[in-house]
Parts: structure tokens; sequence; C-alpha cells
């Protein structure tokens, strides 16, 4: 799947390069344009989820997860072959939403409440194919592309207890997130050269951190990353793990390396407005 979704994008850029020569002097155009997406194909992630604990209640509360969610800022460069067909080349920079789960302990003489957050940010380029309607003043569109992002998460984890505060915050990174998108949108035409558009974008993206590193530790505001071996605050995802076995109990990996973890697909999936304006040469 992986060398199917780069075939494509070589495609695009040997037609983009190959037109570059005639591009300012036909149908070229730069967009400039922001908005905002929501969770579209969220996820369950294994115990993030909001929890409440009593000595006599226990409530719990599946939360899903998309971190795809945020800000999007971005611009486009795009060439159209005639009024109806194009090929455009957007870059994206995703400021992703928090996701939250919490879980809070109640008891009659203390409380403990813990709170784990996720969120993202990711720079994406989206080489797309353009169809327009071709109308004058006000022109219907949609868009068809493959995504491809570069990113990271972070995995932010704190414990509020009577006996005291504690921060671990992870920040997962490495590997590349591979995807399809999906536009309907319209513009309007103030002149041949000033455009203004607002668009619905739909995101289908997947991503598997390769690895990951504490890069917080602390207790009441003490930080204790100096005294953790490299195996806690280093982790590398892998696609399989082979242990040892000794008398019955798998052995440990050596301290002075990264933890080895299952990689887990995190979903970007989203659905958003998206206003801009469009300038033609």
């Amino acid at each position: 799947m992986k060398k199917n979704y780069f075939k494509i994008l070589h495609v695009v850029f040997v037609i983009n390069l190959l037109s570059a020569p005639i591009l300012f002097a036909q149908g070229a155009y730069l967009n400039f344009n922001t908005g905002y997406a929501m969770i579209m194909g969220s996820q369950n992630i294994n115990n993030f989820t909001n929890q409440t604990l009593t000595s006599s209640l226990y409530t719990s509360e599946q939360v899903n997860v998309s971190l795809g969610k945020g800000l999007n800022l971005g611009g486009a460069f795009g060439y159209m072959f005639n009024k109806n067909f194009g090929l455009e080349l957007d870059v994206s920079y995703l400021i992703g939403a928090n996701s939250t789960a919490t879980r809070t302990e109640k008891e009659t003489n203390y409380t403990n409440i813990y709170n784990h957050s996720l969120s993202s940010k990711m720079l994406r380029i989206n080489p797309s194919l353009v169809i327009n309607s071709g109308f004058e003043k006000i022109n219907p569109y949609a868009k068809f592309g493959v995504i491809i992002g570069s990113g990271y998460i972070m995995d932010e984890y704190t414990i509020d207890r009577p006996d005291g505060f504690w921060i671990n915050n992870y920040k997962l990174s490495g590997g590349t997130a591979l995807g399809l998108s999906s536009v309907i949108g319209a513009m309007y035409n103030f002149s041949d050269k000033i455009s203004i558009y607002g668009e619905l974008k739909m995101i289908n993206l997947s991503y598997s951190p390769t690895n990951g590193n504490r890069i917080k530790s602390s207790y009441n505001e003490i930080d204790l990353l100096p005294s953790l071996k490299t195996s806690e605050k280093e982790i590398e995802f892998v696609d399989n793990i082979t242990k040892t076995y000794t008398n019955s109990n798998p052995s440990n990996n050596s301290n002075d390396l990264p933890k080895q973890e299952l990689k887990y697909n995190y979903a970007f999936g989203s659905v958003g407005l998206n206003l801009g304006i469009r300038f033609s040469f």
C-alpha cells in the first residue's frame, strides 16, 4: 500500500516538473487558507477513558480519539490545464487539539486525580487532482489526493495525589503518516486574479510512531529524568518482539537500551472547514 502512495506522489511531482517552464504563462495559482477540523474515523485507545471510583461506585466512559482534530494552516501551488482539470500541491500544518481522559478516585479522606492527554503536530504534503465546474463567477470544485505527513504526538500524564504531584510526558515521533484526502468547495471570483473560497475537507490518515522519548518526569517539581535508565526514557516501536525465557520468566532488555514496544496505529481522520484566498497568474 505504501509503495502505491509513493508511486502516485512521484507521478504528480514529475508532471509538475515537466510543466514548470510554462506554469506562469498559463493557469498557475497560489492558495492560502486556514481552518478547523473535527474528528472523523476515531478510535478507542486502551485505558484512555473517563473514570470515577468511590468505595461503593465505579463509572467508566470511553473517549473517542482522532489526533487529526485541530487548527490547520496551509498554502498550495496549483496549475489548471484548462478550466475543468488541474493539479495542486498543498502543504499544511496541523496544530492538534488535546484529547483528554480523567480518572478520579474519591475516598473519605483523599482524592486521587489521574489526567491523560494526547495531542499532535504534523506537517502534511497533499498532491491532488482538481476538478472545476468552470463557471465564471461562483465556481464549485472537488479535489482528490494523497496525503503524506511527518510530525509527532505528545502523550502527557499527570497524577495528583495527597502525597505529591507527578508528571510524565512522552514525545512520540519518527515514521511517516499516509492517507487519502477529498475536498468539495466553492470559489467566488472577484476578478481574473483574486478569488476567495470555502471548502469541506475530509482526511483519512493514520500514523505509527517509530520511537518515543520521555521528555519530562518530575515529582513535586523535582526533575527525575537524570536518574532514569535509558530503558525508562526511550522507546523503540517495532513490528514484532522476540524475548527469551528462563525458568518460565521473560528476560528483560538491557537497561542501557531503549525499551521495545509494538507499534501502535493512531487515527488522524478528520473533516473540517477551510477558508482561503487564491491569487491567479
